[in-house]
């Protein structure tokens, strides 16, 4: 048997086969005598049916194993002699029998793309301002009240920004189609189609909001087709942020305003220095795109989709996975650049090293590294850890090239 492997894509490995008609018929031999063995025939007991009967019964039966068998033995050939880690089973896309028993197939197969990294010794980044720190501490006062903001009833016509309590049904083409109760809707929200937050304004309790929209051209089966909202009214709500005064800050569990300012300019400082990192890296990251350009396995980008559609706790439809599959290109791409480099240059994790990992971990959330050490399994803790020596070792390579001088550097 003849195996020739081709990369018909950055991730699609073919293997094609070629079998000569001699070890074609030998093999065919083979599943013909076990065929025979295993088959019952009127008028022959088991295993003594004539050979030739059983070939024109199971003829094609024969056809199909004498394929898959070849095909088989050559794909675990191919991965073996090759060294190849396929991503997917084996896939048989087509294969024909030609003149004199001549047999030839094809077997697909995902895999990891090999790239050739470079260029990733001598990246560049540009200086970035340091966040102010008063940003951050009025960004987290902000939050926090946001985060304990009440929602109380007001007797007046609604407007935008409030939220009503409602029932609603849905009409098309004239028909009741689906049908919510108590349900809480903010009005001006943008993940609302217009025509409803238009609708929904200067209304009072107990009284009906209808809308007719017509569905954006990207919402699927429902593009272009209309629709009718009624809502009822129950209450209406008017969301209220805490005043920032002394009562604030103790039902946050400190002593003084001034107390819980000075905590939130301490961590600020740490904030701060975490963003200008995440920045760098983004910088190196971008950078890592640019230079290698390739298409990543679509198993590993589905894989990342689901992942982050449950990170982001967004519903998994075809509209969410329009929107994020970019994103999850990248972060594949990313890690096969990622790992590459890190196989050229050779960069491992010690047990030390991982022992460091945990415990940080432990630290930043304040839990005992027992604790840490059953969260993360040792070889997802391995991968996290390899991954930030591979980052800190391109950020060390791109300052000392001397292509950049932070603002912030002592």
């Amino acid at each position: 048997m003849e195996t020739n492997v081709v990369h018909k894509t950055d991730w699609l490995l073919a293997i094609e086969g070629k079998v000569e008609p001699d070890e074609v018929r030998k093999e065919r031999e083979k599943l013909l005598r076990r065929f025979t063995r295993r088959i019952k025939l009127p008028g022959f007991r088991p295993g003594k049916a004539p050979v030739s009967m059983v070939a024109a019964r199971c003829a094609e039966d024969v056809k199909v194993e004498l394929v898959e068998e070849f095909a088989s033995r050559a794909y675990r050939e191919a991965l073996e002699d090759k060294r190849i880690r396929p991503l997917s089973q084996g896939r048989l896309t087509h294969w024909n029998f030609i003149e004199q028993d001549e047999l030839r197939f094809e077997v697909e197969a995902e895999v990891m793309p090999e790239i050739e990294v470079r260029g990733y010794r001598k990246l560049k980044l540009e200086p970035i301002p340091k966040p102010s720190g008063d940003e951050l501490v009025e960004r987290h006062l902000e939050t926090m009240r946001e985060r304990t903001a009440r929602f109380e009833p007001v007797d007046r016509e609604t407007r935008e920004g409030d939220y009503v309590r409602c029932d609603y049904s849905v009409y098309r083409d004239g028909k009741k189609q689906d049908k919510q109760t108590r349900v809480l809707v903010k009005i001006g929200d943008r993940e609302n189609l217009s025509q409803i937050n238009a609708a929904l304004v200067g209304k009072k309790v107990h009284e009906i909001a209808e809308a007719v929209v017509r569905y954006p051209d990207d919402a699927g089966e429902l593009a272009g087709r209309e629709a009718t909202f009624k809502f009822f009214i129950h209450e209406i709500k008017e969301r209220r942020l805490p005043e920032l005064d002394e009562g604030f800050a103790k039902e946050m569990g400190f002593e003084t305003l001034q107390a819980m300012r000075s905590k939130l300019a301490s961590d600020a400082t740490e904030e701060a220095e975490r963003m200008m990192q995440e920045r760098r890296e983004d910088q190196i990251f971008t950078q890592l795109l640019e230079l290698h350009p390739f298409d990543p396995p679509p198993s590993l980008v589905e894989e990342r989709i689901r992942y982050l559609l449950v990170r982001l706790r967004i519903p998994d439809t075809p509209e969410a996975r329009q929107e994020v599959e970019p994103k999850a290109a990248e972060h594949v791409k990313l890690d096969i650049i990622l790992e590459t480099i890190a196989e050229k240059e050779k960069i491992s994790v010690s047990d030390e090293e991982l022992e460091a990992w945990f415990a940080e971990r432990a630290e930043r959330m304040g839990i005992p590294l027992p604790q840490a050490q059953a969260i993360w399994r040792r070889e997802v803790a391995m991968n996290e850890a390899r991954r930030r020596k591979i980052i800190d070792f391109l950020l060390q390579q791109a300052a000392e090239g001397g292509l950049i001088v932070y603002p912030d550097s002592h």
